[in-house]
């Protein structure tokens, strides 16, 4: 299972694995001070480890919340991650639609986003 871990305002995308009766953290990807995961993040980690099931809406729900040290989002921002998070699943699909439409659904994912970043709320 993939969780998010807070270094500072840096965030990192992790997995515990057991070994041997021992844990250990493997680093999937670091996010930086990202509020949502970009198509490139969530591309790349398919490609290194294509075996893995990740709940991106989860994780972008850890990362629209933000370190502890920040002030918590408003029920507004929150909502915006959450459907960005959407928006970003469909813009990824190249079953659906045309490529404007994913554009756009992209663009709009972006401006939602760019919407959580612009704390407090």
């Amino acid at each position: 299972m993939a969780f998010v871990r807070w270094r500072g305002h840096s965030a990192q995308l992790l997995t515990t694995v057991y070994d041997q009766g021992r844990s250990r953290q493997i680093l999937w990807a670091n996010l930086h001070g990202a509020y949502a995961t970009t198509p490139s993040v969530r591309k790349a980690v398919a490609a290194e480890f294509p075996d893995v099931v990740i709940d991106w809406h989860a994780v972008d729900q850890a990362l629209a919340i933000g370190p502890s040290s920040s002030p918590p989002p408003s029920p507004a921002q929150l909502e915006w991650a959450t459907v960005a998070s959407w928006l970003q699943d469909w813009a990824m699909d190249r079953t659906q639609g045309f490529s404007a439409e994913r554009a756009a659904l992209q663009a709009a994912a972006q401006v939602l986003t760019a919407w959580q970043a612009r704390r407090p709320g």
